[in-house]
């Protein structure tokens, strides 16, 4: 609000007026001017009439009347009124009307009156008989705080809409999945919860059933993330046309799917679900530039046939789809034999994170000898779980479990890190050995396992150039691009590749062209019963792999040598080195000095 007026040489008032703002086309705001002296409202009115929209009243009672009906940006009353004082009004106005801002004029002169006034509630008190300054100055000053007051309600309101949108929004992350927006298993859960309450006063049956899609795995793994959130995407759009009902929920549980199927009379009508879920796959998503065929597992735990709530109702069927997985089933009902399995597996990952927290896991070395001269000239690094309830357990019957539930990450961490270390102990004291370790497609395909390699190197000060390296064939098949990639970088810091048990998998040398290889291994089952005299076709079929590797300067190594004979072959064929039983089993590294003895 901008005041505009002239003095004459005397100093007093001759021309006065102000603008509200820079917007004058928006409407005039409101002043009410109560006063029982006709003379003083018209003269506030001509003077004001201007920039605002002046209303008049001549009582206490007509100007709440008037308040009810419109908004006021300022009163102006007198301090004395027919029915009520002018310090009432305030105190009423500022109670009823907090936006609104009063500004009290009187004849009287006493400062008690005007701190009365302004404790009670009004903004300003100005005094009969006006000085234009004053006045101006007054109404300026009232009309700045009542836009103040105006603009803290609406950034309070504001404040209070932006909260309210942020806890919806929070409420709705802590429910649904992000990217698919469906349920998470907590609005999942609570839904299972109320179903089966629900049903315990009727005769349904509430069906929980678990989706797994192995590929989904596989193209998170092997594409990436974009990939693998396009086809779930793809494959939640194709489910839901199978969900049709409305007691039906769809959540989602990481990589699987949940549904809760709830007032349902026989489980014949979750089996044709299903089968209608499966039906809707069979012609494969396209992902991008990919077309990819997706194959189901299903687990099914009905209430009240094996369940009495949500918690079990989900263990149940998560059982019931582990099962489904090994034994190859589209679906399968829980049965109470899955239980006990169900827990075992359990234990197992329980036991796994304590080995790991308590130090279990030992490191055993196999011998590899150089078949010429049938010297030591390297080991390999073989894990062994030494549990204090179990005993010693082989990698077989653990590493599976490992895998499935990501704990393989950290425990070939372990292992990486103490094959280096023990490694740079031989070579300290003069043992100049290469020491191999086995890699996992898990370990292969983490993104920032070229770093952790490099910082396991720093860490332990190892040589590269004494390191290797070994991984399957199935493994450089999951992902050959990005394992080609990794292992490219690998071998650039001087650490030796090799394929291990060659000629159980693909055994493709074209392949093998294309990867940074320094080697690879012969598998045992190769050499099984072995002898030149009564399997020549064996022996031809090592001779030519020997003779293939050597063309593309690539070393050989014969695994699970037992016997002369086998051995007395692989001289024969002039393979590279060789390890097995008939050199020594794997044993702890401070054992492994009797075989230089």
């Amino acid at each position: 609000m901008f005041f505009h007026y002239q003095k004459n040489q005397e100093g007093m008032i001759t021309d006065f007026s102000y603008t509200l703002s820079e917007t004058p086309e928006k409407a005039k705001p409101k002043i009410l001017i109560v006063d029982d002296e006709e003379a003083i409202c018209s003269f506030l009115s001509d003077l004001l009439s201007d920039e605002y929209e002046c209303l008049i009243a001549d009582s206490a009672k007509k100007a709440f009347n008037l308040l009810e009906k419109e908004d006021f940006a300022l009163v102006l009353s007198d301090i004395n009124l027919p029915d009520e004082s002018g310090i009432q009004v305030a105190k009423r106005v500022r109670e009823l009307y907090p936006e609104t801002v009063v500004v009290v004029i009187s004849g009287q002169g006493d400062f008690e009156t005007a701190i009365e006034a302004m404790r009670i509630g009004a903004f300003d008190y100005v005094k009969k008989p006006f000085e234009i300054d004053n006045l101006s100055n007054s109404i300026r000053r009232a009309f700045e705080h009542h836009c103040f007051l105006v603009g803290r309600r609406d950034y309070e309101k504001h404040i209070i809409k932006l909260l309210e949108k942020r806890t919806e929004q929070i409420d709705h992350l802590f429910l649904y999945d992000s990217l698919t927006n469906l349920p998470n298993r907590i609005l999942f859960e609570d839904r299972l919860t109320q179903a089966i309450e629900q049903a315990k006063h009727s005769k349904k049956i509430v069906a929980t059933i678990l989706i797994s899609v192995k590929q989904l795995k596989q193209i998170y793994s092997n594409l990436g993330t974009k990939y693998g959130d396009a086809a779930l995407i793809e494959l939640v759009s194709r489910v839901k046309e199978q969900i049709l009902s409305s007691t039906e929920t769809l959540a989602r549980f990481d990589h699987d799917l949940a549904i809760l199927a709830s007032f349902i009379e026989k489980e014949q009508k979750v089996i044709e679900l299903i089968e209608r879920i499966e039906q809707s796959l069979k012609n494969p998503i396209k992902v991008y530039d990919e077309e990819i065929a997706l194959t189901i597992n299903a687990g099914i735990s009905i209430f009240p046939n094996d369940c009495n709530n949500a918690q079990e109702a989900i263990r149940n069927a998560s059982a019931a789809l582990e099962k489904a997985k090994e034994e190859g089933n589209t679906w399968l009902f829980f049965t109470s034999d899955l239980t006990q399995k169900s827990l075992n597996r359990l234990k197992m990952e329980v036991s796994l994170r304590r080995a790991l927290e308590n130090e279990e896991f030992e490191l055993h070395f196999q011998p590899k000898v150089e078949i010429a001269t049938r010297k030591i000239v390297g080991a390999e690094a073989l894990i062994r779980w030494n549990s204090p309830k179990m005993g010693m357990i082989l990698p077989t019957d653990f590493i599976p479990f490992a895998e499935e539930t990501g704990l393989i990450i950290p425990i070939g961490d372990w292992v990486l890190r103490n094959t280096f270390r023990q490694c740079k102990i031989w070579a300290e004291k003069g043992k100049q050995l290469s020491v191999s370790v086995n890699l996992s497609a898990y370990q292969l395909n983490e993104k920032n396992f070229y770093e952790k390699v490099v910082s396991f190197i720093e860490e332990t000060g190892v040589d590269p150039k004494l390191l290797e390296f070994e991984v399957t064939e199935s493994v450089l098949l999951k992902n050959p691009e990005l394992s080609a990639q990794t292992l490219k970088k690998l071998k650039n810091l001087g650490i030796k590749i090799l394929i291990d048990d060659f000629g159980t998998g693909y055994s493709s040398f074209a392949y093998l062209k294309k990867l940074p290889l320094d080697g690879l291994k012969i598998d045992k089952s190769f050499l099984h019963d072995l002898s030149v005299a009564d399997d020549q076709s064996g022996a031809d079929f090592i001779v030519a792999i020997v003779t293939l590797a050597h063309n593309l300067r690539l070393k050989v190594v014969a695994e699970g040598v037992e016997t002369e004979e086998q051995f007395n072959l692989l001289r024969l064929v002039k393979c590279d080195e060789a390890q097995g039983y008939l050199f020594g089993k794997p044993v702890l590294p401070e054992m492994f000095a009797n075989f230089w003895k």
